[in-house]
């Protein structure tokens, strides 16, 4: 009997990181659930008093929530795919596998190989790979697996099936620094855990139908009060792998269930989980009773140690060691498993359909923590309350989301890939380093999206991105490539600043639209050429609508030539790229005696010599002569102040001097170009450059 086991020597717990490889099945795991609802059910009022360690407490089966169960334990071939995603080079350095799973010794009976445990390992196989299912045992429960290992699967199924995702999330594995260290608890707000006593108590003996449906408890998971039969599946509706007689009164079976022989230590007992077909529990469970025991999260104390406990029935041993009467522990928690134990899943209820609002007022809650452990469909998602809610999962929804308060942070490329984005004022959208958010659509309306690198694009990033109202933050590194966009509204002044700038402007590449906009760029973070090039490419020859590269809606949508895109290059290297009338080289958004005595102190006017706009080539011809100082008369700002919307931009302007204050010298040169531009009033438009 189980409880008898003597406690095993200790296992060092080491946490290694695992290289992400592509596993054998890249599709998460898929369960059956059983619902479990009639909320605040009483508790059973029998006493524990079956097997030898019998503690007769009494009192289990009260669940004051809904909540799921799987209807069936884990499989040997849905542990195989945990096994290969978290340890694909096969290192095993967290015994979640056991060399018993191949083959074993069952203690007590000698030296000959008995087979229950399904579960290979080659060393050998490609990484990802390692870890096989033995043939006709797929669908057999996974047996040898810690209460350790349990609890890790289902950290990994909170954290969306992640190869590094097994330490926390539901269960904080650094509390298991011995074998029997006291096994931690389950995290507040989590949605999908291993079933506590009373979870599994409930859906295994109670029936909302008892007693002519105000419910009730029977005392076997076959709902019935009488044994189930010891016979082979697929069996009637109160049968069950369980043994039949005792061998020596320490409940272990004289006669098998599949067999209806003794035991042969050369034959493998189990079956398939759900075989026994006709056999559920009230919520339809299958194999509540028989089969394999299953883990749960109560823990009794035992030599001064908490123990994990177990429940159902088991293959091995006789009617005296199942049904709800009993209620047994096993060695310590991360202690080396049992060829009798394996483990369901419970969970919160799915998210539903229609149009989610998760609330996190405070702190820091993953999604799953929030009771969305994936969120695959949803004709909206709504963010509020001033926490900070982690979308860690690949979520496949596709209607709208919008951040209306606190911080949505993405650390899963895929947390949004089919939803549009909106960010109102008091949202962020914070994109985690090192993580590529894909989306079709993100409006920042008020709001701050925060990254340290974006990529606009059709395929592996944001497709389209607008900026209209709030911030940009984190000064991030942004490309723009095949078929992306970013937009600045065009009839407000919103200034963003980012690390870096790249958009590729040759055919089928991406598109800046800086509307009534700025973009400041850090030093070193695009080159002169390259900038050019890509206004050049938006210019789209004057008319400021270029498919690709830098251009604007604003300087497209104002009479002929009197709106451009401008560049200017600071002391201090920052580069800004923006709306602008010509004639303003400073793009302090005036155009005014200050621009001529710039243009002027340049000296490339009429010199032939390369020339940019801050140097007064307003025309994009590379060079200054009376073409750009016709470019400034018709634009029409000069002397006529802020020609920017009313917007306040987050860039300082640079300051203009008073003209009272310009020295007389400077005077004279601003007042000489400027008759350039009087000149070109009384002459027809020269035909060639000066």
């Amino acid at each position: 009997m189980l409880g008898r086991h003597s406690f095993h020597r200790a296992t060092a717990v080491v946490v290694i990181a695992v290289a992400l490889v592509a596993r054998a099945s890249s599709a998460q795991l898929a369960f059956d659930w059983a619902t479990v609802g009639d909320i605040g059910n009483p508790a059973d009022t029998l006493v524990m008093t079956k097997g030898p360690a019998a503690d007769f407490t009494t009192g289990y089966g009260s669940v004051g929530y809904e909540y799921r169960i799987t209807t069936k334990s884990v499989t040997n071939s849905q542990y195989v795919d945990f096994l290969n995603t978290v340890d694909p080079s096969g290192s095993n350095a967290l015994n979640l596998w056991d060399r018993k799973m191949a083959d074993h010794f069952i203690e007590g009976l000698g030296s000959q190989v008995a087979t229950t445990g399904g579960i290979d390992r080659n060393l050998t196989a490609a990484e990802g790979f390692r870890y096989t299912v033995k043939t006709g045992q797929e669908q057999f429960p996974a047996v040898w697996v810690r209460w350790a290992s349990a609890a890790r699967f289902v950290n990994w199924l909170s954290n969306g099936e992640s190869s590094s995702g097994t330490e926390s999330g539901i269960y904080d594995m650094s509390v298991l620094t011995s074998p029997f260290a006291t096994p931690p608890t389950r995290a507040p707000g989590a949605t999908v855990f291993l079933p506590s006593e009373d979870e599994y108590y409930k859906a295994a003996y109670y029936d909302p139908a008892l007693n002519g449906g105000t419910g009730g408890y029977w005392q076997y998971g076959t709902r019935s009060n009488t044994p189930p039969d010891s016979i082979a599946p697929p069996g009637g509706t109160n049968a069950a792998n369980i043994g039949s007689g005792d061998l020596g009164g320490g409940g272990t079976a004289t006669t098998m269930a599949t067999t209806g022989a003794a035991y042969d230590v050369t034959l493998s007992y189990l079956t398939d989980v759900g075989a026994y077909t006709s056999a559920t529990s009230g919520y339809g469970l299958y194999d509540a009773e028989g089969l394999v025991y299953s883990w749960t999260e109560g823990t009794r104390n035992t030599f001064g140690n908490e123990l994990p406990i177990y429940r159902g029935g088991s293959w091995r041993y006789g009617e005296g060691y199942d049904g709800a009467a009993y209620r047994n522990i096993y060695s310590g928690a991360n202690v080396d498993g049992s060829f009798q134990i394996g483990f369901r899943v419970a969970a919160l209820p799915a998210a539903p359909a229609g149009d989610i609002v998760i609330d996190v007022p405070s702190g820091v809650l993953t999604q799953a923590a929030a009771g969305y452990a994936e969120i695959t469909t949803a004709d909206s998602v709504t963010k509020t309350g001033a926490g900070t809610l982690v979308f860690d999962a690949a979520n496949a929804y596709t209607g709208p989301t919008t951040i209306a308060a606190g911080t949505l942070e993405v650390s899963n490329s895929n947390g949004l890939s089919g939803s549009a984005v909106t960010v109102n004022p008091g949202g962020t959208l914070a994109i985690a380093p090192g993580t590529t958010l894909r989306s079709p659509s993100v409006i920042v309306s008020g709001g701050s999206l925060s990254a340290a690198a974006l990529a606009v694009n059709d395929s592996t990033g944001i497709t389209s991105l607008a900026i209209n109202a709030g911030s940009l933050t984190g000064s991030p590194t942004v490309t723009i490539s095949t078929g992306g966009t970013m937009a600045l509204p065009q009839d407000a002044r919103v200034t963003v600043a980012v690390g870096g700038l790249a958009v590729t402007e040759t055919a089928g590449g991406g598109r800046l639209d800086l509307g009534a906009g700025m973009v400041t760029v850090a030093a070193g973070g695009i080159s002169s050429t390259d900038l050019r090039a890509d206004i050049i490419a938006g210019r789209n020859g004057g008319a400021w609508d270029g498919s690709t590269g830098i251009t604007s809606a604003a300087a497209a949508a104002a009479p002929g030539g009197t709106r451009a895109v401008g560049y200017f290059t600071a002391g201090d290297g920052t580069t800004r790229v923006s709306f602008a009338a010509p004639g303003d080289s400073d793009l302090s958004g005036q155009v005014n005696i200050i621009d001529l005595v710039g243009i002027d102190a340049a000296g490339k006017f009429g010199s032939g010599q390369p020339a940019d706009w801050s140097q007064g080539d307003f025309n994009y011809d590379g060079v200054t002569n009376v073409l750009d100082l016709i470019a400034i008369d018709t634009a029409g700002a000069f002397g006529s102040g802020d020609y920017f919307p009313a917007a306040a931009s987050s860039v300082a302007a640079a300051a203009v001097p008073e003209p009272a204050v310009i020295t007389s010298a400077a005077c004279v040169i601003a007042l000489s170009a400027a008759g350039f531009a009087a000149r070109r009033l009384a002459v027809a438009r020269p035909t060639t450059q000066n």
